[in-house]
């Protein structure tokens, strides 16, 4: 079976088939590139005898995947002049056929059956009319920016045609994925379809209707919509687009300053021009580490941990159909509400029916700030939400998620409570963000169903579930937790037992170090912006305001009775010293209460750092320390910690690492993770910065001997 078949029917259509052979989905690689010229050549030979052609999947349900990200990441980040000009020609050789599929001289349609995106967009784009599924399945767009990429087989340069500048850098900017009525809303596709023979019917009508059909960018006197660059209503784009984006990155991510420079260059020239400049572009992410690294973790290790390379082997899939949720508040009714919203009965229980409803009554704000559910969808979903006081209606229940108050007794108290009703297969989940789940399990009459589930909050928008396995746990309790997970849409990462796991403990290390560092006399804004700049959402300060101070105050003190109860001596640290005088002495626990670090209004909106910092820490005058070790204090700190966690066997999965820094701490996304950081700024140098801050700062930079033993043999993470 070749990849790309052509059938022609009784009226001259021709049909031009994708189905790669052995593939579950389309790909735009290697075979793509060798058989769409050779049917470009065979529909040429006939173009006189045909009236058009109708361009389909042969995949039920599956239309086009894109290009071959795994072919990409295999060649050279610094090749030599002449394989660079290869690699354009290459490119321009790549986007020929469609350039040809369009100047066919005869009628294009396409029928869009499945997911359309990136390349796969991008042969749409150069069809004459495009007709989709509707369907929830079908997904349009050009979602490259989201690798790290940019499309790069004609989708800027026929987008920016097609919608105008702004309108097509918004959808390739922010890698949009439109479902088939928006898509049609938006104009990137022409006509919908109740079904695939509704589709090819209404293709084929259109095919013979309009045997003149060519682009709109064909017809005389076309210009762009809304104007080109040197238009007087496209000057904010031209001019400020490009600062804008440069604030909004810090200059971090490639991709979004490439885009929109390629939007704003191929609108300056003309057609054949714009392809050969959409290819310069193409080319430059291609040899960009940042997109190299956004391409390693979020196509390639995403991959793998979508298909369950963390989930155990050789249990059958599982299904949650009735979900038990101890704890009511904004943490538990959230997860309460990603559950009903996948089709789950949920049995929301607190200690009173006031505080149940009021879980339910969040779920249902959260159906009204969701502009994808209307009102028939939000009843349903919270028709199967049951909010109950009584411990006896989580009988039945397949799981139960533990969110009340972090506290080994209180946890301790539930967790017996709720095992009393539950039946003897029943999973028991606790969503703690660091409390050691074997110790947990100690309350429970059966340790090999107890697990950890740490969700983020808010746990109905946040991606990831932290998923910790105790001493006693077994694969079968993994592989229920795991398929939950999925199942509300979640991205699980595995780790072992140890006090915070993985993202608490990382997260920890740099909210540790803007402590040490104002405690050291350093201005809050340097540290707060170092972390900015190294692409952090939010500074370790604000961090901890958003936590909590109090929280922090209260894990200190239990940490220090823990030592004096083991008889170990303890001595407080500088952060702790920050901590408790924020607490005891300034009254001022957080975001929460309207102070902390940072002042806020009365709607917790961040105002200015706290004056009384400087009174504080830096009556003298603010301590003089190099920029770049500020930032490299906040970043190398966590990368370390992670190297730690990795080398004493919590966490096995360089993949999990990566994407759950990422998506539950908010590491710099541009790095690829913890783990792909050290891959990008090499593991030698990584080891040699390590040891330069460890003697400047301590020894919390010390590099691991993991670390040393991956510099001295070459290794990477992989």
């Amino acid at each position: 079976m070749s990849y790309i078949r052509l059938e022609k029917d009784a009226d001259g259509i021709v049909e031009l088939i994708f189905d790669q052979e052995g593939k579950a989905v389309n790909v735009m690689g290697d075979e793509y590139a060798e058989a769409m010229p050779r049917a470009l050549d065979e529909l040429e030979a006939m173009r006189d005898e045909i009236k058009g052609v109708y361009v389909r999947s042969g995949k039920p349900g599956q239309f086009f995947a894109g290009g071959d990200i795994s072919a990409m990441l295999e060649m050279d980040l610094d090749p030599p002049a002449e394989e660079r000009q290869r690699m354009f020609d290459g490119i321009l050789e790549a986007k020929a056929p469609l350039a040809r599929l369009e100047q066919l001289g005869v009628p294009v349609a396409v029928g869009i059956n499945g997911p359309a995106l990136g390349g796969g967009y991008e042969i749409a784009l150069a069809c004459h009319y495009r007709i989709a599924l509707d369907s929830p399945k079908v997904k349009i767009g050009l979602p490259e920016a989201m690798l790290g990429l940019m499309p790069g087989a004609g989708g800027v340069v026929r987008m920016v045609r097609m919608l105008g500048m702004q309108e097509a850098l918004t959808l390739i900017s922010q890698g949009k994925q439109l479902v088939a009525a928006k898509a049609l809303e938006k104009g990137l596709v022409h006509e919908l379809a109740a079904d695939e023979d509704a589709m090819a019917a209404k293709a084929k009508e259109w095919l013979l209707a309009n045997p003149e059909a060519a682009q709109p960018w064909e017809q005389p006197g076309y210009s762009i919509p809304g104007g080109g660059p040197e238009d007087a209503a496209t000057q904010g784009l031209t001019y400020f687009g490009p600062v804008n984006v440069m604030n909004q990155t810090r200059g971090n991510m490639t991709a979004p300053q490439v885009i929109i420079a390629a939007v704003i260059d191929t609108a300056r020239v003309d057609y054949d021009t714009a392809h050969r400049v959409e290819a310069r572009y193409f080319q430059r992410l291609l040899l960009d580490q940042v997109s190299r690294n956004m391409m390693t973790t979020f196509f390639v290790q995403m991959n793998k941990l979508d298909a369950g390379a963390s989930r155990p082997q050789g249990i059958d899939k599982t299904e949650v159909r009735k979900l038990g949720i101890l704890g009511a508040g904004v943490m538990g009714a959230g997860i309460a509400f990603a559950a009903a919203k996948v089709g789950i009965e949920v049995v929301l229980k607190d200690i009173n029916q006031e505080n149940a409803d009021k879980g339910k009554a969040y779920a249902a704000s959260a159906c009204e700030k969701n502009r994808r559910i209307d009102a028939a969808q939000a009843e349903k979903l919270l028709a199967r939400i049951h909010p109950t006081a009584d411990v006896n209606d989580l009988a039945g229940c397949d799981l139960v998620i533990e969110a009340v108050f972090e506290n080994r007794e209180v946890k301790a108290a539930v967790t017996r409570e709720t095992e009393a009703v539950l039946g003897d297969s029943a999973i028991f989940a606790s969503n703690t963000s660091a409390l050691p789940i074997t110790e947990l399990a100690q309350a429970s009459s059966r340790p090999q169903n107890f697990i950890g589930m740490h969700f983020f909050a808010p746990a109905e928008r946040m991606p990831l579930v932290e998923i910790i396995t105790g001493e006693q746990t077994s694969p079968e309790s993994l592989a229920w937790a795991f398929d939950l997970a999925q199942k509300l849409g979640k991205k699980p990462i595995v780790v072992k037992d140890a006090p915070g796991f993985f993202t608490t403990r990382v997260i920890g290390e740099t909210i540790t170090q803007g402590q040490r560092m104002l405690a050291e006399g350093v201005n809050p804004a340097l540290i707060e912006n170092g972390a900015a700049f190294n692409g952090s959402p939010m500074g370790p300060l604000e961090t901890l305001d958003t936590i909590s101070l109090e929280t922090a105050y209260h894990g200190a003190q239990q940490r220090q009775a823990d030592a004096e109860a083991a008889g170990k001596e303890w001595a407080p640290s500088a952060e702790a010293e920050v901590i408790r005088y924020m607490v005891e002495e300034a009254g001022r626990t957080g975001q929460a209460k309207g102070a902390g670090f940072y002042d806020y209004d009365e709607n917790g909106k961040k105002l200015t750092t706290w004056a009384g910092l400087k009174q504080k820490f830096a009556a003298d005058g603010y301590t003089d320390i190099p920029y770049q070790d500020v930032k490299d204090r906040l970043l190398f700190s966590q990368v370390l910690e992670a190297i730690r966690i990795m080398e004493e066997g919590t966490l096995t999965s360089v993949a999990d690492g990566n994407i759950g820094s990422i998506m539950g701490i908010g590491f710099p996304p541009h790095t690829g993770g913890v783990y792909q950081c050290v891959n990008a700024y090499g593991v030698q140098a990584f080891a040699d910065r390590a040891r330069e801050l460890a003697r400047d700062y301590g020894e919390a930079f010390e590099p691991p001997q993991l670390l040393l033993a991956m510099a001295r043999e070459g290794r990477a993470f992989e």
